[in-house]
């Protein structure tokens, strides 16, 4: 089995959260088939991870999932040497990705996730309208970082429409620019959006991925298109609150200075 490029990082990750959680929440996995899976994290290793959804185990294989998030833990704090005050040996910190330098040209079908910082809803937002993300993971390229967690990301809102009977609305986004040191980089993503059908059920709309909240937001989700849409329908008004997590891929390549 080929193993992920960043599977090393993915593993020290679960394996801290796993080692220091005094409790458990669902946790959700995303399918590349888009396949979702809730249910509450048991294992991992360098190349599966194993979960339980509703006492059946599972294993996953990582080269299979496109995105997870886990819910909050409340984790033991590490315990200090008498002598330094250093934390416990065992402690584990994923290193970082090295900092690229010099220009990088991001290439086209690089997969973005993104945390939305406002509320965008139908109600307040017409197509057009800006509002603002972060982003959530490290943009890297070939192994080095080249846009690092927390750059602000700008989004547009490509229509919306709202405030009819059930099964007539709909809100689709796309994001147009990372703010870095200062300089506004253009960027082209695909369309995220969710619609309401008849019964008021909402579907998919776009290439993009509304997938859920972050670790320990609350809320419950929606499925839309095999992925978890944090979105409310209130007087027949879409929304996407805050911390809503986004997953696109750039539709064109962009290069970073």
């Amino acid at each position: 089995m080929k193993r992920h490029p960043y599977a090393h990082i993915f593993f020290m990750s679960v394996l801290l959260l796993v080692c220091t959680a005094a409790f458990a929440l669902a946790d959700t996995i995303v399918l590349k088939n888009g396949k979702v899976l809730q249910g509450t994290l048991k294992s991992v290793s360098d190349t599966v991870i194993g979960i339980d959804v509703s006492g059946k185990f599972q294993e996953i294989a990582i080269n299979d999932i496109a995105s997870f998030t886990f819910s909050a833990r409340t984790a033991k704090p590490a315990a200090a040497t008498p002598a330094t005050g250093a934390p416990a040996v065992g402690a584990v910190t994923p290193a970082p990705a090295p900092a690229a330098t010099g220009p990088v040209t991001v290439p086209t079908g690089t997969k973005l996730t993104i945390k939305t910082k406002d509320t965008i809803s139908t109600a307040s937002n017409q197509a057009g309208s800006k509002f603002t993300a972060l982003l959530e993971a490290d943009l890297a390229v070939n192994g080095k970082m080249v846009v690092p967690k927390g750059t602000v990301v700008y989004g547009t809102v490509v229509s919306s429409r709202g405030g009819r009977v059930i099964g007539g609305s709909s809100l689709v986004v796309t994001f147009t620019e990372l703010s870095i040191n200062n300089q506004m980089i253009a960027i082209v993503t695909d369309q995220a959006g969710a619609e309401t059908a008849p019964g008021g059920t909402a579907k998919k709309v776009g290439a993009g991925a509304l997938i859920g909240g972050a670790a320990g937001d609350a809320g419950a989700g929606a499925a839309v298109g095999g992925a978890v849409a944090l979105m409310s329908a209130k007087n027949n008004h879409l929304q996407v609150p805050a911390g809503t997590l986004v997953e696109v891929s750039l539709k064109q390549p962009v290069t970073i200075p």
